[in-house]
């Protein structure tokens, strides 16, 4: 059985300077997204918001032995009342 490590190859000066790029592109647009993601999940209504809660939450099963995910079943039909209002 071989045990020898894998290392990747150094980067050269190109990909070093489209890294650098790259990074210095989301330093700038990393904010911004961020901020358009708050303002748009402020617009949200309480029932909207609710509703994307189940979605997110409903393909959620217990984990596993010993765990019932009974903390879940609360969030979840509150969340699922929630949804359903007007």
């Amino acid at each position: 059985m071989n045990n020898a490590v894998s290392v990747a190859p150094p980067f050269d000066a190109q990909a070093r300077a489209r890294t650098a790029q790259w990074l210095d592109q989301w330093a700038r647009t990393g904010p911004l997204l961020e901020e358009l993601r708050v303002a748009e999940l402020r617009q949200l209504t309480e029932g909207e918001a609710a509703r994307i809660a189940v979605e997110l939450l409903w393909p959620m099963v217990p984990p596993g032995p010993g765990d019932d995910g009974a903390g879940f079943i609360p969030m979840h039909d509150a969340l699922r009342r929630l949804a359903e209002r007007p």
